[in-house]
């Protein structure tokens, strides 16, 4: 792995980048600590992590397909807000 500064990087990226097509790899720094590594690219975006909300809505949709014979009164119970949080405690004096 060949190691560059940023200001090396910045002036001479084609070249790099040339040699990351050529299956090198090329390390980049700032202050000698590392900060971003250029290498061949496979052809496709790299696959992040799902978030807490793609998580649990892809957890919902897997419920969702297995329970597709759901009345409206199950739905209803599901999505039912009770009314002790609704009408909840809204100001500090009301935990008091």
């Amino acid at each position: 792995m060949q190691s560059i500064s940023v200001a090396l990087a910045k002036d001479r990226l084609p070249y790099y980048l040339h040699l990351a097509e050529q299956g090198e790899v090329i390390e980049i720094t700032r202050h000698g600590k590392s900060v971003a590594v250029i290498t061949r690219s496979t052809g496709k975006a790299p696959e992040s992590e799902p978030s807490g909300f793609e998580m649990a809505y892809m957890s919902f949709r897997s419920r969702l397909e297995q329970d597709a014979s759901w009345s409206e009164t199950d739905w209803k119970a599901y999505f039912d807000i009770p009314r002790e949080i609704q009408n909840g405690p809204r100001h500090a004096e009301d935990f008091e």
